[in-house]
């Protein structure tokens, strides 16, 4: 009986193996490993040391906290906040060194200030809006933007860079439309002899697919932690530009194995039952009455519900294994607990291993799968796992 009611485990080795199937792949443009929200949910300082182990060129944050959290931990390499960062942030930023974006004249003022007050250069990456609408200044007034906030002391353009909206899916015509945008805006940025170190605007989906989006910069996010960013975009990588049938048909001949070759899912989330219990034919399950038994039913009580991460959306509908079958959840999802029907599995008994996400024997649940059942995507999926839930690390590094 495992020592944790619930837990996570994350195979660093399958970390390892993303980033150097990623690295194959974009090879020569720079990895930045995408490390925010506690690594997706995986561990932020366990997945960051692999990253740099394996050779990122830095590492990406969403707040100045995480990257303080890197600093002290030691991890030297170029750390680029993603998210804003406000004013009572800045000085400790810029302490620790953090490459800091800048998306409006105010807080290009405020940063100049402090770092001068400092004695520091701030390292700066300039935000680009070519069409996701989200923190940045336009890519149309980029260019009197970057004279202004340049014109100001103590910065220093390490950066610039954009988001894709829509690099996941089959029509990449509107990636087309951003990624000129984004060229044009940098031709007029060098003429005028603004040149960052590093140019960005592909995360996982456009760096893997689209060779010219790479620039100096592919931000790896969701590949690095073995997840696709879309079905998608495994089909296009998959077809490699030929007939996408044609790809599907390889898919279905293949099993799953051609998912696994290039990506392996790190992380993996489980749980112990707690109580196998028989309720009779008619017995109401779980908070409402939403599920009644339809015939003599074994109950399996899992220690763990929303609060631990396994969503309310899962009632009725989620699946887990436990002794390398599958088990419908029956009931509400409550916050604490969460009951499944495994009378179909004889020899279930208190104690034994549950998996939500992850492989038990032949039988895999995939975040995806989770996410199908959620009406929600495996991003949420993993990152929404909170940290309280234990994290299991194991290390095997893959052959090169």
């Amino acid at each position: 009986m495992s020592e944790h009611k619930y837990w996570v485990e994350v195979d660093l080795g399958a970390i390892r193996h993303n980033f150097r199937r990623l690295q194959e792949r974009i090879h020569p443009t720079g990895i930045l490993a995408v490390v925010k929200s506690e690594a997706y949910g995986h561990g932020l300082l366990p997945v960051a040391r692999v990253a740099v182990e394996e050779g990122a060129w830095g590492l990406g944050v969403v707040t100045a906290q995480e990257g303080l959290k890197l600093r002290q931990a030691g991890l030297m390499k170029p750390i680029v906040v993603l998210g804003p960062v406000i004013e009572t942030e800045m000085e400790r930023a810029l302490q620790a060194d953090l490459s800091l974006p800048v998306h409006e004249l105010g807080l290009a003022r405020h940063l100049s200030a402090r770092a001068a007050a400092m004695g520091k250069s701030a390292r700066i990456h300039l935000k680009v809006d070519t069409g996701l609408s989200r923190l940045s200044v336009p890519a149309e007034q980029a260019l009197e933007f970057a004279r202004a906030v340049m014109a100001m002391p103590n910065l220093e353009l390490e950066g610039v860079y954009s988001h894709l909206a829509d690099a996941e899916g089959l029509d990449q015509s509107y990636t087309l439309r951003q990624y000129q945008s984004f060229q044009g805006c940098l031709a007029e940025l060098a003429a005028q002899g603004f040149r960052p170190r590093v140019r960005h605007i592909a995360a996982s989906a456009a760096g893997l697919l689209l060779e010219a989006t790479r620039f100096d910069l592919v931000r790896a996010g969701i590949t690095l932690y073995g997840l696709w960013p879309a079905e998608e975009t495994r089909l296009l990588l998959l077809s490699g530009g030929q007939d996408l049938l044609h790809a599907l048909n390889r898919q279905f001949s293949a099993g799953d194995e051609v998912r696994e070759d290039f990506l392996r899912p790190a992380l993996s989330f489980k749980t112990v039952a707690a109580q196998v219990k028989d309720v009779p034919q008619g017995a109401s399950v779980g908070y409402g009455c939403t599920f009644r038994t339809q015939r003599p039913t074994r109950l399996a009580i899992l220690p763990l519900g929303y609060a631990e991460g396994y969503d309310r959306s899962l009632s009725n509908c989620g699946e887990v294994l436990i002794r390398g079958q599958r088990a419908r959840v029956v009931g509400r999802v409550c916050m604490n607990m969460t009951m499944v029907d495994v009378t179909d599995v004889p020899d279930a008994a208190p104690g034994d291993e549950v998996v939500l996400i992850g492989r038990q024997g032949q039988q895999r649940v995939s975040a995806e799968e989770v996410a199908g059942w959620s009406g929600t995507i495996n991003y949420e999926v993993v990152t929404r796992i909170p940290t309280v839930v234990p994290r299991i690390y194991r290390d095997e590094r893959p052959s090169a």
